[in-house]
């Protein structure tokens, strides 16, 4: 501020002109954000209070938090480098005369969010346990409790695609300038978690992953709501085309956690020992073949994303 007013450019001035079309804009937007970040809090609350009806709710509410970290991990990590680029291109093609462009990019979002999230999930699923025994399992943090925290984990993996993916079409309806219809859906989202923790806890006594399962059919319909309503809104999706690569996709993710879940189960029945190194070895070399796995597969679909992906990581490879 004051290089800006030596050079003569004047000072800083606030102002407030709410009428401005781009604060309008903006307004429009970030308001019903805003409530829908806080509606993701009630679900937690709604949650925590299913948790009393289970046999040790301190247990549950415990292992919640210590598996969602670890899901968390991989999670922000790469939502941040899948969301943030696609919303101002979004935003860019927001008029009528860019909806295909729009589409394309929607389909790209989505593709390397499975590309992102479907194999990391599979490991997640296969290899639970020694993740979260090397992650956990010292002092106090007993066998009993990785057990309970790898079976939570393992609920959080199946719905990590479903959580980003919903993610991505909400940006979607953030760059239209529409901020009202994602709020719209996490105010139903409410009852419907609830309904979800009922019978997963109270009718089918599913226990602590029945929660996350819960969470997940709540995301599985948030992000069918969001699809339907933008095929609706854009004039038509092709849903067909966008299934093959996803369908690919899934198969390529369940034969990497097929492959890692057998190699660990291997190696676990080679080793003489039980302690951190063995841990390690048996989540890092299954989980490094399974990528590899993914990998392969994956390259055989021909898909534009995971050449671009691909792409990349072999450019930091080379620089480093």
């Amino acid at each position: 501020m004051l290089a800006q007013r030596q050079e003569g450019l004047g000072h800083l001035r606030l102002r407030f002109n709410w009428r401005d079309p781009g604060v309008k804009d903006v307004t429009n937007v970030l308001a019903p954000a805003l409530f829908a970040s806080g509606m993701l809090q009630i679900n937690v609350y709604t949650d925590m209070f299913f948790t009393s009806f289970l046999d040790d709710p301190g247990a549950s509410v415990a292992a919640l938090n210590y598996a969602n970290l670890l899901v968390q991990a991989p999670l922000g990590i790469l939502s941040n480098m899948i969301l943030v680029p696609f919303l101002p291109e979004f935003s860019r093609l927001r008029d009528p005369q860019d909806w295909p462009e729009l589409k394309d990019r929607i389909r790209q979002g989505v593709v390397l969010t499975a590309i992102a999230m479907l194999p990391i999930g599979a490991l997640m699923i296969a290899l639970a346990g020694p993740i979260v025994r090397v992650a956990y399992q010292r002092g106090a943090f007993s066998e009993e409790a990785s057990i309970l925290v790898a079976s939570v984990l393992m609920a959080y993996a199946v719905g990590m695609f479903v959580y980003l993916g919903r993610d991505v079409l909400v940006r979607v309806f953030y760059g239209l300038g529409d901020g009202a219809t994602p709020f719209r859906i996490s105010m139903v989202n409410i009852f419907l978690n609830a309904l979800l923790d009922f019978l997963f806890i109270r009718v089918f006594d599913w226990g602590t992953p029945g929660l996350v399962l819960a969470t997940v059919g709540v995301n599985v319909a948030s992000m069918g709501a969001l699809l339907w309503l933008l095929h609706g809104r854009l004039n038509g999706l092709p849903l067909g085309r966008w299934l093959k690569p996803i369908s690919g996709l899934l198969g390529a993710s369940l034969v990497c956690g097929v492959v890692a879940f057998w190699l660990r189960e291997a190696i676990a029945a080679l080793l003489s020992f039980n302690n951190f190194a063995s841990h390690l070895i048996t989540m890092v070399l299954p989980g490094l073949a399974g990528l590899g796995i993914f990998a392969l597969l994956a390259s055989q679909l021909r898909l534009p994303e995971f050449s671009q992906v691909s792409g990349r990581i072999g450019r930091l490879w080379r620089r480093n």
